[in-house]
């Protein structure tokens, strides 16, 4: 089995022109507050040893979590961050930022979201339908934020790292042999699909 977590803003029906499952990532917050660690578990427990794990951004975060609790045949992470050596605290107030914009006016937060520069622009399931998942998204960018995430150094041979050729800051972040795909960005799955349906065949 193939299992795939979409990022922050995301759904599980992003994935649905990949030969994969998708998990609803919003369904872990539905009932309140949950830790990146806790997460990980909960994520790791859906599937069995053996499986593949495709996380994108915030669920290449999660798919870094899940590491410790289950033994995946291959982990591949997609324009993901390894966590944060400094500047924790910085972070917080800023996904606090964004959880409060999360918690108004939706269309002004989509407008605001997919206006950072390192998200261009992509054909994917509309945003609109995440309106009724206003409170679990807001509590996303508290629980899951980048500034409570430890920092991630070593991987094991399983894990295959993924950027995008013009993400100049997610491909400062990755490894050194990690897969550049040319002619994309931070969003490389919708970019360029053939290069994950390659990758995970």
């Amino acid at each position: 089995m193939i299992w795939a977590l979409h990022g922050a803003v995301g759904m599980a029906e992003d994935w649905h022109n990949f030969n994969v499952r998708g998990i609803d990532l919003w369904s872990l917050l539905q009932d309140g507050e949950m830790s990146l660690s806790e997460a990980g578990k909960k994520i790791a427990a859906m599937a069995s040893d053996g499986d593949t794990l495709v996380g994108y951004s915030m669920g290449g975060r999660l798919a870094l979590h899940t590491m410790a609790h289950r033994h995946w045949k291959q982990v591949i992470l997609i324009s993901t961050h390894p966590g944060l050596r400094a500047g924790h605290e910085e972070r917080l107030v800023s996904d606090e930022a964004w959880a409060q914009k999360a918690e108004g006016d939706w269309e002004q937060f989509l407008m605001d979201w997919n206006a950072q520069a390192i998200l261009p622009e992509v054909s994917w399931g509309d945003r609109g339908q995440l309106k009724a998942r206003q409170e679990e998204i807001a509590r996303s960018f508290r629980c899951w934020s980048l500034g409570r995430q430890e920092r991630f150094d070593d991987f094991p041979e399983s894990v295959t790292w993924v950027v995008g050729e013009r993400d100049s800051k997610f491909r400062n972040l990755a490894p050194a042999d990690a897969i550049v795909v040319p002619d994309a960005g931070h969003r490389v799955p919708w970019e360029q699909p053939e290069a994950l349906k390659d990758l995970i065949k």
